[in-house]
């Protein structure tokens, strides 16, 4: 006896442009709930997380809003299967995000704790007045220069084309495929992500800067002129946040009084 795949039934399915239709209704529900977020809050570069649980939840609401613009298609690719399959469940779809989501969100708790290190040591030497600025500006240029790495290349192929499609059917498999497949996401984007923090990661503009850059890699077709472009505008950024601080538009320069780390202290619920 043969055996055969058991299809979910006609109503569960999804279409592959439904899948890519909801991923950007979540990234612009994360907007919406962002600039709600981040009403009144200092925008300077190196600004402070807050508590854990604040951090955490702001940094998956802006993980949704910066990252599935760009990755809808690739989502969409991912979760419809293998050619021939018939389309996934929308428990599949779910699983899928919630795992990618679930990725950058480690990678943000890992990224807090770094930052949350660093700002223990107490070094006046990384105050913005001292060397803050050039720590700040370094950071966002070192993230342009890896934008010319074959590392980058090779992980935002893998971003933009992943091989870690859902096995059809299972939402198990559709969690693992997601998890694959934001590794792949956080390999390829880190580097900007920390530009973001140097930038001011509770800056709106700064955050919508930010995400035409990645998703601009990733949708448009000579990818690596967007690459290249990338790369050009990261390194001019840097470069003026340690020359010339004051000219770059949207930059909000810390004050004199801020604390090491080029940061402020903040206490969120």
């Amino acid at each position: 006896m043969t055996a055969h795949a058991v299809s979910p039934p006609a109503e569960s399915r999804v279409a592959p442009a439904a899948v890519a239709a909801g991923v950007l209704c979540a990234a612009a529900a994360g907007w919406v709930a962002l600039a709600g977020r981040m009403a009144g809050m200092d925008t300077s570069p190196g600004g402070g997380f807050g508590s854990l649980g604040w951090f955490a939840v702001t940094w998956v609401v802006m993980t949704a809003a910066m990252m599935l613009p760009g990755s809808a298609p690739a989502v969409a690719r991912a979760v419809h299967g293998r050619r021939g399959r018939p389309a996934v469940t929308t428990a599949t779809a779910v699983g899928f995000t919630a795992a990618y989501v679930a990725v950058w969100l480690l990678a943000g708790l890992a990224g807090y704790a770094v930052v949350q290190a660093v700002r223990g040591l107490d070094v006046s030497a990384l105050g913005w007045t001292s060397a803050g600025r050039y720590a700040a500006g370094g950071a966002i240029l070192a993230a342009g220069l890896f934008q010319l790495t074959p590392v980058k290349r090779r992980w935002l192929a893998r971003c933009t084309d992943p091989g870690h499609r859902v096995p059809h059917p299972g939402v198990l498999g559709a969690l693992r495929a997601g998890a694959g497949h934001g590794v792949c996401c956080v390999a390829c984007c880190w580097t900007l992500m920390v530009a973001l923090y140097a930038l001011g990661w509770m800056s709106i503009t700064w955050m919508v800067l930010v995400t035409v850059l990645i998703a601009g890699e990733r949708l448009v077709a000579r990818r690596s002129f967007a690459v290249a472009a990338v790369a050009a505008v990261l390194v001019v950024l840097g470069l003026g946040v340690m020359v010339a601080p004051a000219s770059v538009p949207g930059l909000a320069i810390p004050s004199a009084g801020h604390a090491a780390g080029m940061g402020m202290s903040m206490s969120m619920g």
